[in-house]
């Protein structure tokens, strides 16, 4: 009994065996198949959001996902195509605060996912868009200084049109002799009024909120790799 036991166990062993040497074979036969194409550094690539980016509502390690809007190719094969998923997270963030400070996002971009299922390494930056930073981060790019600059700017208006206004306007009188007269006097009227909204103004500024960075679902980003993707085809 026990020596026919034996042979049984010996015949179930063998027979694993084979199976798991087919097996390895089919394996090795497949990834025979599979080969990487290399999309180099420096290639720019279209990404549509299939999440929005917004600073006040998105958190720290949160999950999104962004769409390839256009065939890749290299050598004219397509190598990532359209609709290829590009899957990231949120590296940094900072949400509007006082001093007219604005809002911040940092995107990582962790992998994309090949026509095979395969999870590449997928090492990008922003590019070509006027919401990024020096560092590549999406800013609204708010912040007390261009709060202080735009409110100079108005203040600067309010003496300048009024004034070039009345010198206009004294041209057109009496030989244009007016105009020596009226654009001082408006000049004159003009500054105090400009100092007042001035100083009310910064002032206001200092307990207002900057802005959200926010970009909605939907829109397109373009995106240049920092790394080399090698992408499986077969």
């Amino acid at each position: 009994m026990k020596k026919f036991f034996s042979i049984i166990l010996s015949i179930a062993f063998l027979f694993v065996l084979s199976v798991d040497s087919a097996f390895s074979a089919i394996n090795k036969q497949i990834n025979a198949n599979i080969k990487t194409k290399r999309v180099p550094a420096g290639t720019v690539i279209n990404l549509r959001l299939a999440d929005p980016v917004n600073s006040s509502k998105m958190e720290l390690g949160q999950g999104f996902d962004l769409v390839v809007t256009d065939n890749v190719k290299v050598e004219e094969s397509v190598v990532i195509p359209q609709g290829t998923l590009v899957r990231g997270s949120v590296e940094e963030i900072q949400k509007p605060a006082m001093f007219y400070k604005g809002g911040l996002v940092r995107l990582y971009f962790d992998h994309i996912v090949s026509p095979t299922g395969k999870q590449v390494p997928f090492v990008a930056g922003i590019f070509n868009n006027p919401n990024v930073t020096y560092d590549g981060a999406l800013s609204s790019k708010t912040s007390y200084k261009t709060a202080i600059t735009n409110t100079a700017k108005t203040a600067k208006n309010i003496v300048v049109e009024p004034t070039t206004w009345a010198w206009e306007k004294g041209e057109e009188m009496f030989n244009g002799s007016p105009k020596y007269i009226l654009a001082p006097v408006t000049a004159v009227v003009a500054v105090p009024v400009a100092g007042i909204y001035f100083v009310g103004d910064a002032i206001a500024d200092i307990f207002k909120k900057g802005k959200d960075i926010s970009i909605n679902q939907g829109e397109t980003l373009q995106v240049q790799l920092i790394k080399p993707v090698d992408m499986p085809v077969y």
